[in-house]
């Protein structure tokens, strides 16, 4: 699986990648909302978590621009988000689903073999 990950949080986006190739997938990683477009529309991504409030940008117009046009518009889109609760106070818009951050081992191995 070709996956983005999407976090300004340095750290924690880095740490994400690692995970994933560690488990055999392709990951790539942006900091900010202006690159995730960017890798998007390039390259095919099976899925890209995506940070809800990035510091560039909101991340649900990050998602809507990636469905617009690119080679990854078709791609499962999950928001990461730390607001519990959020299907109860915001629209996911263009979003396949969320999680919760920081992202557990065990949810991103579901949805990297999902």
């Amino acid at each position: 699986m070709n996956v983005l990950f999407v976090d300004d949080d340095v750290d924690a986006a880095d740490a994400l990648t690692l995970l994933a190739t560690s488990l055999g997938h392709e990951a790539s990683v942006a900091y900010d909302g202006h690159t995730a477009v960017s890798l998007a529309r390039a390259t095919v991504f099976d899925l890209i978590l995506l940070d809800l409030q990035l510091g560039d940008r909101d991340g649900r117009v990050v998602c809507a621009e990636i469905r617009l046009e690119g080679r990854s518009k078709n791609a499962h889109i999950v928001a990461m988000t730390g607001f519990v609760g959020l299907e109860q106070t915001v629209s996911l818009g263009d979003f396949n689903g969320y999680v919760l951050k920081p992202l557990q081992f065990d949810r991103l191995e579901e949805l990297l073999t999902s």
